[in-house]
């Protein structure tokens, strides 16, 4: 059975140990005796330090709690970055051979959010090389296995989070993100990946100005722990010139809200080539059609629905949206192609508890 230490969620788990209910050597004790039963089956923390050091650093936490200091929201607690992100002193590959040795000598500006909130690093989490693909499997560290089918993929890029979240072998993890991979690994595992705005969380870059579609988020069990992690991580960063300015504070609070006269959209599946629109008309085509973009149409009918405007979707059977076509499913056909032994989805897990007690014994 596992220890009633890691089935606790963070908060509980933050709770308790500020509480000095339970010791940070505890719960680092803890959840390196759960990763040496369960990490050799699913390969999701990799670069994992040496026992003694990482119990020491424990030590230190529990040191400061009973010399009164304050502390942060995530004091004592195990945490393995992603293995695209530096972390000082710890091997950082990226899942590559050509950056087996790399040492970084300092953190990201998301991992230095991290350990100033008390964390302690035990390792990284495992990524297909680079960040790409929608499966984890790399040349330097191998396959990560999914939390509940070991014989099935985990996602990706974010699997090894994903999984090591999901067996309870981390309280919280980070994840990265430009076509889906802090979210299909989460859903292939049953736990949550948040897609964070652009900026919302500082990424680190060469050019400040040309920002991409990749951006860092949290990974969690349930919603309440996505916030606390996501209150660290967001916030602007002078360095960081496009990140979104104020920082994480308002992750902190409740999660309530009275939705009572709020306005709200309503998703439907349509393809942008089949909006049609009262009023406009394309010029040259057929009356009721306009001419642009596919993102175009669906912002230009926005804004006359807002004003007012009838919208109607016109469907074509046999054809996928493309709008949901993403590289998401691009990357997830492309990669079971090139690894035909290893793919598949989430093996049945719909309706499970993530990491409950009886997925964790069967394992």
């Amino acid at each position: 059975m596992p220890s009633e230490i890691v089935m606790l969620d963070a908060s509980a788990l933050a709770d308790a140990i500020r509480a000095r209910k339970v010791s940070c050597v505890e719960v680092m004790t803890a959840y390196l005796d759960h990763i040496d039963r369960l990490n050799p089956k699913v390969n999701a923390i990799v670069a994992l330090q040496e026992r003694a050091d990482l119990v020491r650093q424990a030590g230190e936490k529990d040191a400061a709690l009973a010399r009164g200091e304050p502390v942060g929201p995530l004091h004592g607690f195990p945490f393995a970055v992603k293995d695209l992100t530096p972390v000082r002193g710890i091997r950082t590959t990226m899942g590559s051979p050509i950056l087996t040795d790399n040492i970084p000598a300092a953190d990201s500006a998301m991992v230095a959010r991290v350990r100033e909130a008390g964390a302690i690093f035990i390792g990284k989490t495992n990524t297909p090389e680079f960040g790409l693909g929608s499966n984890t499997f790399n040349p330097v560290y191998g396959i990560t296995g999914n939390a509940y089918d070991q014989s099935r993929s985990a996602g990706g890029s974010s699997g090894g989070a994903a999984v090591a979240l999901a067996l309870r072998m981390l309280p919280l993890a980070d994840g990265t993100d430009y076509a889906g991979s802090l979210r299909n690994p989460a859903g292939w595992n049953n736990v949550f990946g948040f897609r964070t705005s652009v900026g919302r969380v500082p990424a680190d870059g060469r050019d400040a100005f040309m920002p991409t579609m990749g951006v860092i988020g949290p990974m969690a069990r349930n919603v309440p722990d996505l916030a606390s992690l996501l209150a660290v991580q967001a916030g602007y960063d002078a360095r960081v010139p496009l990140s979104i300015a104020g920082d994480g504070a308002q992750f902190r609070g409740s999660l309530e809200r009275d939705f009572k006269g709020t306005r709200s959209a309503r998703a439907v599946q349509i393809c942008a080539e089949d909006l049609r629109v009262d009023g406009l008309h394309r010029r040259g085509g057929p009356a009721g059609f306009f001419h642009g973009s596919a993102v175009g149409r669906i912002l230009a009918a926005a804004r006359l629905a807002d004003r007012g405007g009838a919208l109607r979707a016109l469907p074509r059977s046999g054809e996928t949206c493309a709008l949901e076509t993403g590289g998401a499913l691009r990357n997830r056909k492309r990669t079971e192609a090139e690894c035909p032994r290893h793919h598949g989805g989430v093996g049945g897990t719909h309706g499970m508890v993530s990491g409950d007690a009886a997925v964790l014994r069967e394992i």
